[in-house]
């Protein structure tokens, strides 16, 4: 198993809201990779998903074009926001769901 996966701690119940299960512009893969950074951002206290891109697509078992690819979709679609936080020297970028549901 890869440190990546050790290091991932999923959620057991990831729920999809409608708007996003019937989405008729979004594909299996993004609409779980959407579900997942909700699932982690409410972990998170503030609000983000921890992970960088890079770690994602290891998550993910996809290459790192495909996460960046389903991010600026999920950007487009007004889904996902990514912005810099200058705080987090590990991950300076992050991830955040907008609340669309």
């Amino acid at each position: 198993m890869s440190n990546a996966l050790q290091e991932y701690q999923p959620e057991t119940n990831i729920l999809f809201h409608k708007n996003i299960r019937f989405h008729p512009d979004l594909t299996w893969g993004e609409k779980m990779f959407y579900a997942e950074i909700k699932s982690l951002s409410e972990k998170n206290a503030t609000k983000n998903c921890p992970y960088s891109s890079r770690k994602l697509s290891e998550f993910f078992g996809v290459s790192h074009q495909t996460i960046l690819t389903w991010i600026r979709k999920l950007v487009e679609l007004d889904l996902l926001e990514v912005g810099v936080d200058f705080n987090n020297k590990h991950c300076r970028q992050f991830l955040k769901t907008k609340n669309k549901e």
